[in-house]
């Protein structure tokens, strides 16, 4: 049977918290509700953790909260996303489209590298006949 990882939501939990609000006031179960069902299956979503979190941006002014009472069951907390929080949530946007860029470079360079093709035979690269390695020639290495 095959190793399957998960992944947390870790850094990027407070991106993804201020934007299902941003599309909605929602209560917290709802918040994790709708993180459970946007992010990947293998991303694991710390149900306490969020609730942390909405704490922790409610005291910084990122977002707002109002208590909701229905007749009938428990009153609930709704949290609604603020201008500071809008503002943050563009300082997100700009983060991971500049990490998106990165990693984009990073599988373009990566599949690049994974290529069948070997590397062309020049004067500055000698062939290790037992192998059939390439190596570098000292003179191009670097002084240490």
């Amino acid at each position: 049977m095959a190793n399957v990882r998960s992944y947390q939501t870790g850094k990027h939990l407070e991106a993804f918290v201020l934007l299902v609000i941003a599309l909605e006031p929602l209560h917290g179960a709802a918040v994790i509700g709708q993180l459970k069902s946007i992010l990947p299956p293998l991303w694991t979503v710390d149900d306490g953790q969020v609730y942390r979190l909405l704490r922790r941006l409610e005291s910084q002014g990122s977002v707002a909260s109002t208590w909701v009472t229905e007749d009938t069951g428990a009153p609930i907390r709704v949290y609604r996303l603020t201008d500071q929080g809008r503002v943050l949530l563009d300082e997100w946007h700009e983060d991971i489209a500049l990490r998106i860029q990165s990693l984009q470079t990073f599988v373009k360079l990566w599949s690049k590298s994974r290529s069948d093709t070997p590397p062309p035979a020049s004067t500055d690269a000698a062939r290790d006949g037992s192998r059939g390695d390439y190596t570098i020639p000292t003179k191009s290495r670097p002084d240490v």
